[in-house]
């Protein structure tokens, strides 16, 4: 047996006071004269011997009620297992899964509503003295603290869904080392138990990190919803990456069916800035289905949407939101050299969408890149290390490049600019194998510049080219490919946006400009070249969004969506500043939706969404929860199902056996029967 509060014992000397004043009970005697004492001693004796017996069981009923009450005060339990009995007072450690996947509806409303009814069931079944971690998956710096059974119960009524999930793991690992810490700094603690309330979805839940624990006592409790059907549109895109005005967009809609069902006619509801289309799907079980629409750019500027699926057992996910731009003009910048090829500048100013400016290779300085999307370096031989350098940082910033060499290029100024942009580097020119061989069509850059892929194209005739060698760190696609095996054409791979022609715009090398090819390259160019930023985004992952156009830099961003304002955390790399929205304080303050992003005016709309990894259905059974914990080396564990809601009563958590209420009733018999010997024996 334990003590919780050991120092009452003390109190125990206080037994010695009803025994002193029953040893030293100073009274007064009076004398009495009789003619014959004979009688009155025969009844004096009897009477001393019958007052003796009396006084000894008041004092002993007195001692024992006194020292009931102190063993009381001093709560005596015990142990759940004498393998975890210290000096420490026992520890309640509450987990409540309160992500989005406990929104699910169960036999009496949701999910998370059951968890806090069986939640707040173990709180007032706990002693007194029980310390309890209630937390959720905030696991913040509040959460993390020991609080009484009623600051418990009061903490349970403010739990609400949060967009956040945390791993089992995580959970346990997190518990154990404040627990220990608390022991080992604040006060001892006796038998811990740890309560884990969730529906232990397969997608959130891993089991990997958990250290074997002989001592404690782990109740992993299931809740099962009462469906295991779930639709949510997954994600958005567009198949070409240019949106003008007048042009067809086709918008991707990718939707999955996470229940077992197959399920007809899903409505999916599309309204893309005003455009309001209504699509009907049928999804397979466990299956992914696509679909697209297909609308046309009516006006310029900054567009929204959102995609809506009607579901009847989550909601968090049926919608999907996205933004982006609609440009009304895209600036270039022509730099001519020595080779210059006036076909670029013709080609260019066909159109007034094309904001051209053209200017000498010795003209050429950081000014010049102000509003400008591409930069067409348009036959130099030789580019100056400061020109690389503000290329360099041109293209890192966001910007395009489409680069042409001159005919006589300096092989050693335009492989330095080359290897900085991770591109193959320049060799000799060639006429062997100039062929053009094929265009890449799948590639994102020949998307609907044909109406259907054609082998008997009439290409231009490559004279020569200068051969191209791969670098160390080079990442490119290949767009048009020669005999030999050479790219003619040529773009990036990764964050920059750089296209190269291996060959040169100069009749020496061929009769590129001439052919009809030659304007739809040049125009695909530019029209890629609009620096686009993400449709949407993830609240909560590494979710990055480029500041291209900010105005002020003494002005912090902004978030703003009706009563939500938000300074998002800046980031740098390079020479483009990032909003960065993988903060637990972003998923916390940013509920799902279009927010304007804004300084001192509206620069973009930002469509921020959840993260879809609780969607999935799957879920952990009793069994499999228990053998997993065993795996870990946890030797303690009882696991309970809550499919009904009359289940939630029959939940019963192990708890040490408490002796104060027994002692506490032993005073008041001990009391009692001093009352009873003073009252009736006389």
């Amino acid at each position: 047996m334990k003590f919780v509060y050991p120092e009452f014992l003390w109190s125990l000397l206080l037994l010695a006071i009803p025994i002193i004043i029953h040893l030293f009970n100073f009274r007064r005697y009076k004398t009495l004269y009789f003619s014959s004492l004979q009688f009155i001693k025969h009844v004096d004796q009897q009477t001393r011997s019958t007052q003796k017996l009396k006084h000894l069981l008041v004092l002993l009923s007195r001692i024992f009620a006194l020292a009931a009450l102190i063993v009381a005060f001093a709560q005596p339990y015990k142990p759940v297992s004498a393998t975890n009995s210290t000096a420490g007072k026992p520890v309640l450690a509450i987990y409540i899964d309160n992500s989005f996947s406990m929104t699910a509806k169960g036999t009496e409303g949701e999910l998370l509503s059951e968890a806090l009814e069986v939640a707040r069931k173990i709180i007032e079944k706990a002693t007194l003295n029980t310390l309890i971690l209630l937390h959720t998956n905030k696991m913040s710096g509040i959460e993390q603290h020991f609080i009484s059974r009623a600051e418990a119960l009061d903490r349970l009524d403010k739990i609400t869904p949060i967009p956040l999930t945390r791993q089992i793991d995580d959970v346990i690992a997190w518990q154990r080392n404040f627990i220990e810490k608390e022991s080992e700094t604040n006060q001892r603690t006796g038998s811990k138990q740890h309560i884990l309330l969730s529906d232990f979805q397969k997608s959130t839940t891993k089991f990997d990190g958990i250290a074997q624990d002989n001592l404690s006592y782990y109740y992993p409790i299931i809740f099962k919803p009462q469906e295991f059907e779930n639709i949510c549109v997954d994600s958005v895109w567009f198949t070409s990456p240019i949106r003008k005005v007048g042009s067809n967009n086709e918008l991707n809609i990718r939707v999955v069916n996470n229940s077992d069902k197959q399920i007809t006619n899903a409505e999916i509801h599309c309204d893309i800035d005003g455009i309001k289309r209504d699509v009907f799907l049928d999804l397979q079980a466990k299956s992914a289905t696509n679909t697209v629409i297909n609308y046309t750019e009516r006006s310029s500027g900054i567009k929204k949407g959102k995609i809506s699926v009607n579901d009847k057992q989550l909601f968090w996910d049926d919608d999907f939101y996205f933004s982006y731009t609609v440009d009304n003009q895209t600036g270039v910048l022509v730099i001519n050299g020595v080779g210059v090829s006036n076909a670029v500048q013709t080609v260019y100013s066909l159109e007034k969408y094309y904001n051209l400016r053209s200017i000498e290779e010795n003209a050429f300085s950081l000014d010049e890149l102000k509003n400008i999307d591409l930069v067409v370096v348009n036959g130099l031989n030789e580019i100056p290390s400061g020109t690389i350098d503000e290329l360099k940082a041109f293209a890192q910033s966001g910007g395009s490049l489409a680069l042409f060499p001159g005919p006589k290029a300096k092989l050693s100024d335009w492989n330095n600019l080359l290897s900085d942009l991770k591109l193959p580097i320049l060799n000799e020119s060639t006429a062997v194998g100039s062929r053009i061989d094929k265009l890449i069509y799948e590639d994102p850059f020949f998307y609907g510049m044909f109406e259907k892929k054609k082998d008997n194209l009439n290409l231009p005739a490559i004279k020569k080219y200068y051969r191209t060698v791969q670098n160390g760190n080079s990442a490119y696609f290949d767009l048009i490919k020669l005999q030999s095996g050479t790219p003619l054409l040529l773009r990036s791979d990764g964050a920059l946006n750089v296209f190269l022609f291996s060959g040169s715009l100069d009749n020496e090398f061929g009769t590129f400009t001439s052919n009809a090819l030659f304007p739809s390259v040049l125009l695909r160019m530019a029209e890629m070249s609009q620096r686009k930023a993400p449709i949407s985004l993830t609240i909560g992952k590494e979710s990055f969004y480029p500041l291209y156009k900010k105005q002020n830099s003494d002005i912090p961003v902004h978030l703003k969506s009706g009563k939500v304002d938000f300074i998002p955390r800046i980031q740098k790399e390079g020479l483009i500043s990032y909003i960065a929205l993988n903060g637990e304080e972003a998923i916390e303050m940013l509920p799902a939706g279009c927010y304007d992003l804004m300084d001192e005016k509206t620069e973009a709309i930002l469509a921020l969404n959840y993260d879809r990894i609780e969607s999935s259905t799957d879920c952990y059974s009793k069994d499999e929860i228990l053998n997993k914990l065993e795996e870990k080396g946890l030797k303690n564990i009882s696991s309970h199902e809550v499919i009904e809601g009359q289940s939630i009563t029959k939940i019963d958590i192990e708890k040490p056996f408490e002796y104060w209420k027994l002692f506490i009733s032993l005073s008041l018999v001990f009391l009692l029967t001093e009352m009873a010997l003073i009252k009736f024996w006389k």
